[in-house]
Parts: structure tokens; sequence; C-alpha cells
């Protein structure tokens, strides 16, 4: 079977190839750009068949679906920077909601089979209590273009699934982290990648605030595995799941899990939420029974494992020997 991968060239797209290539599968990567967390992977690339394109140009989806038969398609490929795009909609609702349009319609011409689609928890908006979990049929209030336009790609998907019997299942992901390209950048809302690399670099975290801050942090691999289950599960009764770790932890947990690991760090991070709350809203952890139930989805790192697996993984690809 073949799986085309858009954004392979992201975090959960390399670690998707990874899972499905171990499986037998062949995976096409589709991508806008060749460097990115793929040039860390070299026995990923190595299997890969690898395509330069754009999803907003049909004609060319079209033409690569032909040429290497593929059978499903794992859609990840979006822009998602809110500080960028807010300036410039039309160009990220284009990419998004377009490129959604375009896959969409090559399952609607039968030239894929299932399309598993990359949403996102943010459509769920901002939530207050972190103690309550978030069904996948919870309200949703989504903030901002990025979430606006996952949310309008769920309505694309359900409407293709009700009137012309496409077969698309959503993944709701929260908070993904553990990428590997740009690492010496901050990202809002998930800091966990760069405290890692300053911690390996013995840089210290002096931060005036954020502490109180948390979510339910995903690491990319456990990620990519829910999308591998969605992949392979043969019409599970419901469309939408959430994959997360199913669990709230604040970023001051986090630095006591990295003093553990690195007792002579230097981590200091003062109370409060900003500046993370400023970009990505408070809410609590997704809920996983469903995914667990359908998908038979697990979460196979918890926080502290899966730091310690990342930490690792930076030594050994990213050249971080301290």
């Amino acid at each position: 079977m073949s799986v085309l991968i858009t954004g392979l060239n992201g975090l959960v797209g390399i670690h998707t190839a990874k899972i499905l290539l171990e499986d037998g599968f062949e995976v096409v990567g589709y991508d806008s750009n060749r460097s990115g967390e793929l040039s860390f992977y070299p026995e990923v690339e190595r299997e890969i068949r690898f395509v330069l394109g754009d999803i907003t140009q049909f004609s060319h989806l079209l033409e690569t679906v032909e040429r290497h038969k593929v059978d499903g398609v794992i859609h990840l490929a979006s822009l998602r920077n809110e500080v960028v795009f807010k300036a410039f909609p039309t160009q990220l609702f284009r990419v998004n909601v377009g490129g959604t349009q375009n896959l969409l319609e090559l399952a609607r011409m039968k030239k894929i089979g299932k399309l598993v689609f990359a949403s996102s928890a943010a459509v769920y908006g901002k939530m207050d209590d972190p103690e309550k979990s978030i069904p996948e049929d919870a309200p949703q209030s989504p903030f901002g273009i990025y979430a606006n336009s996952k949310a309008m790609c769920e309505s694309l998907i359900r409407c293709y699934r009700n009137v012309y019997g496409v077969d698309g299942v959503v993944i709701r992901p929260s908070r993904v982290w553990g990428r590997m390209a740009n690492l010496d950048t901050l990202e809002f809302g998930n800091p966990l990648s760069s405290y890692v690399y300053k911690v390996l670099r013995g840089e210290p975290i002096r931060d005036k605030s954020g502490a109180d801050f948390g979510g339910d942090f995903s690491y990319a691999p456990d990620v990519a595995y829910g999308f591998y289950r969605a992949l392979v599960t043969e019409k599970p009764d419901h469309w939408t799941f959430n994959i997360s770790p199913g669990r709230f932890y604040r970023l001051s947990e986090v630095a006591r899990i990295l003093l553990g690991l690195f007792p002579k760090a230097e981590i200091s991070i003062g109370p409060g939420m900003d500046p993370y709350v400023t970009q990505s809203p408070i809410r609590g952890p997704l809920d996983i029974a469903l995914a667990q139930k359908e998908l038979s989805y697990r979460v196979r790192y918890g926080l502290k494992e899966a730091l310690e697996h990342f930490v690792e993984s930076v030594r050994r690809r990213g050249g971080i020997i301290p």
C-alpha cells in the first residue's frame, strides 16, 4: 500500500513516515521544501519517495497520486504561524482550506482512498478549567485564523463524507512538540523543544513568567502513532478523534523533570502564564478514550520518558553532545 504524507518535513510527518515504513508501507513524501525534519532522519530519507510540491496545485497532486499509485493520504501540511499570517489571511486559507479541498476532490474522484486530516485542538478554543477533559463533541469556539481554518476543513470533510461518501478521518492533536529543526527558536505555546536545546547546550533557562502555563503536551512520535492507527483502522464508528497524552502538565512540572535529568542545569521559571497564553489559550487535556477504544491508540511515552527520548534524539541526531 502506498501512502502520501503531505507536510512530510514537519515533526509529525517524519515520525509518521517512520512508523509506516516499519510496517511495510510505501511512503511518498509531499512538501513544499526539502529542509526541515527530514535532514535529521537519513534512514527515512533513503526509503521514501520525496515529491517537491504545493498542495494548492491540484494538477500536480493528481499527477503525483496517479504516478505513485497512492492508496491513502495523511494530510499534515498547513500554515500555522498566527503572528505572520494574521496580516496575510488569504494565503493561509488558500493553503489550509484550499489544499484540503484539493485532496477531498481526489477522494471524490476515487483517485485516493482514505484521507486522514490533521486538524487541531485549537478548534475547541479557550477553556479555563485545566482539570476538565475535552471530548470530541465539546462545543467549538475557534479563535484566530489558524484555528478557524482547521474548523472550516472539518466542515468540508463532513460535507464530502455525507454527500460523496468520502472516507475522511479527522485527528485533533494538542500542543505537539519534539522538533529537531530550528531548535534555537522559541515556539509560542510549546517551549519544550527549545528548553531541551538550551539545557543540552548548557544555557540557562531564566523566564520571568510561564510556570503556571500548561497543557497536554503531545510528543511527536505519539501523535504520529495516532495518525497511523487512524489510517489502518477499518471503518471506525466515529470519524473525529482527539490525540494527546490525555493529561495536563504545567511548565513547572516540565522544569522539575528536566532538573531531575540535568541536576546541574540552571532553570528558573517565574509564576504566571505569559508569554505563552497570549498565543495559545489555556484549556484542559483532550479526552482520548474514543481513540483508545476505536483506533486502539495508546500513549507510548509519559512526559518524563518523552523528554528522556527527545534528549537522546537531539544528542544522536542533532550533534549536541555536552
